[in-house]
């Protein structure tokens, strides 16, 4: 068999299989003594045979293991590309997904605070019935009429269940170029004591003995009387503001009437009329929550207050609706609806959802 050789090292484990397989060697250096050399390389080829078979079986097992040694290693990077690849994409998903709940979770900051805010007024009022009640106990009565006290109790703590916070910040900073001020229907006396903080002069009148005698002993100036007799004694033209609270739709028609007239006679010129009652326009107070106080008699509709101001010589400077109703109350508008749906959710809102209370700023014209 002739001998084959290679020219240069074998590139690879498959070419050094291939080497040894075929028994290739490297081409020996020409000699002047060829003719003697290569008798002598057969015979000690030959006599070398048996480790020479041994070394090419143990060079071939060894590239076996290299072999498999290689495809182990292929296989093992392919597993960590796959790896590193899932958790690639794990650490994108989890980071869009943190992503998604800081944004909510800056979303949910407002409204927690918001519901803070609501805990600690609702808090505040408890606190405030308690001792209200504890006030109406110790605190004696104006008068010995023949009226049953329980019906003054009974109102108190409906004011006090079904009436939150009053925010009077609005009226006040308005009355202070507008003195002095009549609180009619004074209740708890909250515009009586703002307007006692800020410095103004201010006088309430309420039917409630128990809340007059409870703001008397509080150093207020309250007299009990109501609509129109709480108007008796006072000159035309000396009053500066006069503040209706949720006081109009707790009226018969003729006393309505006659507080516009009254207030219209007592208020100097460029004086203010300010009322605030439930926000007839608003179905969800109008159909619903209106009707929780027995007292009420009728939602009365800006439309109506308009024109009873016109007609007693007063210029409307502010009509607005106040208080919204909390959100979770309204129909959530997402940013993927269409905008027919929008508008139509928004209608819905305005409508039904409006918020809870009307505020009328009339000016004496």
């Amino acid at each position: 068999m002739s001998e084959r050789y290679v020219d240069s090292p074998p590139a690879g484990a498959d070419a050094w299989r291939e080497v040894w397989e075929s028994d290739v060697r490297y081409p020996p250096r020409e000699s002047r003594y060829e003719w003697l050399l290569r008798p002598l390389r057969r015979i000690f080829r030959r006599a070398g045979e048996p480790d020479t078979e041994r070394q090419k079986n143990f060079n071939l097992a060894l590239l076996d293991v290299l072999n498999d040694l290689r495809r182990d290693l292929a296989t093992i990077r392919e597993d960590l590309k796959r790896d590193l690849a899932a958790v690639q994409t794990d650490a994108r998903q989890a980071d869009e997904a943190l992503a998604i709940e800081v944004r909510r979770l800056r979303d949910l900051i407002p409204v927690s605070s918001r519901r803070n805010d609501a805990l600690v007024a609702a808090l505040d009022q408890k606190i405030e019935t308690v001792a209200a009640r504890l006030r109406d106990i110790t605190t004696p009565l104006l008068t010995t009429d023949n009226r049953q006290p329980t019906t003054d109790f009974v109102y108190r703590r409906l004011e006090d269940a079904l009436r939150g916070p009053v925010d009077v910040t609005d009226y006040v900073e308005r009355a202070k170029d507008h003195q002095p001020v009549l609180d009619i229907g004074c209740g708890r006396g909250e515009l009586l004591e703002a307007c006692s903080k800020a410095g103004l002069e201010a006088r309430g009148f309420d039917i409630n003995e128990r809340s007059v005698a409870d703001l008397q002993r509080r150093g207020l100036n309250v007299t009990l009387a109501g609509i129109p007799q709480c108007f008796e004694g006072i000159k035309h033209a000396s009053i500066g503001s006069v503040v209706a609270m949720h006081v109009v739709e707790h009226l018969p028609v003729e006393h309505l009437f006659a507080l516009f007239g009254q207030a219209a006679r007592v208020l100097r010129t460029g004086g203010l009329f300010m009322i605030e009652t439930p926000n007839a326009e608003s179905i969800a107070v109008s159909a619903s929550d209106f009707w929780r106080d027995p007292t009420h008699l009728a939602p009365r509709h800006p439309a109506a207050l308009t024109l009873l101001a016109r007609e007693h010589g007063f210029s409307i400077e502010d009509i607005r609706a106040i208080h919204p109703l909390p959100e979770g109350n309204t129909i959530a508008i997402s940013d993927d609806d269409p905008p027919s749906l929008r508008k139509t959710i928004e209608v819905i809102n305005e409508r039904i959802f409006a918020p809870q209370d009307l505020r009328l700023i009339l000016r004496r014209s």
